[in-house]
């Protein structure tokens, strides 16, 4: 009867102990976010502090050269953050096409939180004209709110942009491949959202351009091949 009890006993606390750790595993709320979290790759080492007022403090060393912002953030869906503009921008990170920094909250065995920053964005262009032959040459027109952005493909694999940005209209010439995949690569004369061309660490390529959409995915290349991420300092000593 003891070792029935004693078996009995073992397996409720098993229990608890999965039921608390799921508790705190599924928990992305503001109180999990808050925190000071450290970064070091790149080149760059960075101190980021979440305050719960939704205000965040940030240390940015690049190569030497110390910055400082202070700004607000906010959580989304499920463990979604989004900062305001003031954000200092890391190697590798990409801003979405307004020019908010995005990171998404993980948990390692559910306990140890890391914020990922976003190294991509996604543009939408929709077809204008016909396409008889299914090719994919032709004008396209972005969904962008607030911009108006056209982009022709020439049968000579250049491209003509045309992107108006708060009253600014600017204009690209440039050229594009398809690689092995069949997605679309463009060279850095490409104009993003904001009327800017690629950085050096930047990328511009359509996925599966056969249908009357191109999906632009603007990503960022970091020299370690993966997002910036910071990782949250877990315990006070």
């Amino acid at each position: 009867m003891r070792k029935l009890a004693l078996i009995g006993g073992v397996v409720v606390l098993l229990f608890i102990c999965f039921f608390l750790w799921g508790a705190v595993a599924m928990d992305y709320g503001y109180s999990v976010a808050s925190g000071t979290y450290s970064l070091a790759e790149n080149g760059e080492t960075s101190t980021l502090v979440l305050k719960p007022d939704h205000t965040f403090q940030q240390i940015l060393n690049h190569s030497g050269k110390l910055q400082h912002a202070e700004g607000t953030w906010r959580r989304f869906g499920e463990g979604g953050i989004a900062f305001s503009q003031q954000f200092l921008v890391l190697s590798g990170q990409e801003l979405s096409a307004h020019g908010i920094a995005y990171a998404e909250m993980h948990k390692t065995l559910g306990l140890f939180v890391s914020l990922v920053l976003a190294d991509y964005h996604v543009l939408w262009y929709g077809r204008v004209d016909a396409s008889p032959d299914k090719t994919v040459t032709g004008t396209y027109a972005g969904d962008e709110e607030g911009v108006r952005a056209t982009l022709t493909l020439k049968s000579d694999h250049t491209f003509e942009q045309v992107i108006t940005h708060g009253g600014v209209e600017k204009h690209a010439k440039g050229s594009w491949s398809l690689n092995q995949s069949g997605d679309i690569s463009f060279s850095k004369e490409f104009l993003k959202t904001s009327g800017e061309s690629l950085r050096n660490d930047e990328t511009a390529s359509a996925w599966n351009p056969s249908g009357s959409n191109l999906q632009i995915e603007i990503a960022a290349v970091s020299k370690s091949g993966r997002p910036p991420t910071y990782h949250k300092k877990q315990f006070p000593w």
